[in-house]
């Protein structure tokens, strides 16, 4: 009978040695041969009557490397899968075999090959209790965001009109504006009509300046104080208008004449603008601000919880040090990535094995509370992308048929399928814990988002190559 030894390393590797022997693999062989004897055809004989030994010539060796490879693959798969053992990666030959003749008609009395293999101990999570505190931001000036969102809104609902008579901070204005040589107009200088939106000047005596003049009148301002003025490109093909293939040398400062001030009126609150805005279910301003405040709410919840279960999951992997076989692991991706240096994986191997922690301790989480994703539930998800993308009313059939065609891609639904399940941990996770919520204004929130997304995003980048070749 085949046997196999397992020799523990460690507390994450061991060796495992699948010996087979002679009366395990002959009658295996025998039969293979007689199956291909009596399938195979072969020139000069009729089906079925080929010598045996003229079978065993033109087949043996690779019958006898078939059958054995075939055989240790099964002793050590379901070894591996009755002892329960949550092995990483695929088992490796260890480097140190023993020499065999591989004779079909010399077999040796037995064939014994080691593998080493990595795996996770068993252990039990932590952190899933009350005594875990976790805070939660939450923004502290809601009710001034709805009313900014308000009046966007009835901006961008009002009618535009030309003033004459004054020039107002959201205006946008044209001017005819060429270039100065000193207090004169320079001979054949840059001449073109610059737009300006007057709240984006960035120089406050600028915009000032602006704001005391009318269509009509004339102004001298350096146009590099206008906006984008670091970004030379920029500046160039935005504020001077100059063609890309244009490389003239242009002066900073202008003289121009107002030509046109372009300002949108804002909209009366009425019930016309309410069904235009809304589609219905607002009647008067206090309705319009809480309609405002449900969406803007949704908006910071969304990053909110996405901030929370980043904690949730900095917490949970310190509170759960998942040992893991850090020399097998480097040997396994270089045996399965010949393209990765050893100074790559060394450099790159503690974001990896963070990432595979996580990921380990993800999928635990998902056996702790015992989470499914249904097909409705995919199906759900993909109609609100759809929905959210059309920003529209769709018919059902419409909506059916669009998610059929996205849920072809494979990748995507299971990258949906992913996120469903990181939704529904956060919730289980979130339901064990304390949640305490904090109110910053919503500069500081995007400032700590900003920071924590930039963090993100180099962190992994720092694995990137790993993660890719295991992909």
């Amino acid at each position: 009978m085949p046997s196999v030894q397992r020799k523990d390393i460690d507390n994450t590797s061991a060796l495992i040695t699948v010996t087979l022997t002679k009366d395990d693999l002959k009658p295996k062989i025998d039969a293979e041969l007689k199956r291909v004897r009596n399938r195979a055809s072969i020139k000069g004989f009729r089906q079925g009557h080929a010598p045996m030994d003229y079978v065993k010539r033109m087949f043996g060796t690779s019958i006898f490397s078939d059958t054995i490879n075939q055989m240790l693959s099964e002793e050590l798969y379901n070894y591996l899968r009755d002892s329960e053992l949550n092995v990483l990666g695929q088992p490796l030959p260890t480097e140190n075999q023993n020499r065999y003749s591989f004779k079909i008609d010399n077999m040796e009395e037995e064939y014994a090959v080691e593998y080493e293999i990595g795996f996770v101990p068993a252990y039990e999570v932590q952190g899933l209790d009350k005594k875990q505190v976790f805070e939660r931001l939450t923004v502290s000036d809601l009710d001034t965001l709805a009313e900014q969102d308000l009046d966007n809104a009835r901006r961008r609902m009002g009618n535009r009109t030309n003033p004459e008579d004054d020039i107002q901070e959201r205006d946008i204005l044209k001017i005819a504006a060429r270039e100065l040589d000193g207090d004169q107009p320079k001979a054949e200088g840059w001449e073109t009509t610059m737009t300006v939106y007057v709240d984006t000047v960035s120089d406050e005596e600028l915009r000032k300046a602006f704001l005391s003049r009318k269509k009509g009148d004339q102004i001298r301002f350096n146009a590099r104080l206008i906006e984008m003025g670091d970004d030379d490109q920029k500046f160039r093909k935005y504020i001077l208008n100059l063609p890309e293939d244009d490389h003239r040398v242009v002066g900073d400062w202008f003289e121009g004449t107002i030509e046109e001030v372009s300002r949108m009126e804002i909209a009366e609150l009425n019930d016309e603008f309410y069904t235009k805005y809304f589609g219905g279910g607002v009647s008067n301003q206090d309705e319009a601000i809480d309609k405002l405040k449900g969406g803007i709410q949704g908006f910071y919840d969304i990053r909110s919880n996405a901030l929370l279960m980043r904690d949730f999951q900095k917490r949970l992997l310190e509170l759960n040090q998942i040992e893991l076989p850090e020399s097998f692991l480097k040997r396994w991706l270089g045996a399965n990535n010949p393209e990765l240096t050893t100074e790559l994986i060394d450099a790159e191997y503690a974001a990896f094995a963070e990432n595979l922690r996580w990921s380990l301790l993800r999928d635990r989480l998902k056996e702790h509370f015992e989470i499914e994703v249904t097909n409705d539930e995919i199906r759900a998800e993909y109609a609100r992308k759809v929905r959210n993308y059309f920003q529209a009313q769709l018919p059902d059939d419409i909506i059916e048929s669009s998610i059929d065609r996205l849920m072809q891609d494979e990748k995507d639904v299971e990258n949906t399928v992913r996120d469903l399940e990181t939704d529904k941990i956060f919730t289980a996770v979130r339901d064990l814990v304390t949640i305490n919520d904090k109110a910053v204004p919503s500069e500081e929130f995007h400032q700590i988002l900003d920071a924590i997304t930039k963090k993100a995003e180099a962190e992994q980048n720092e694995d990137a190559e790993l993660r890719e070749s295991v992909a």
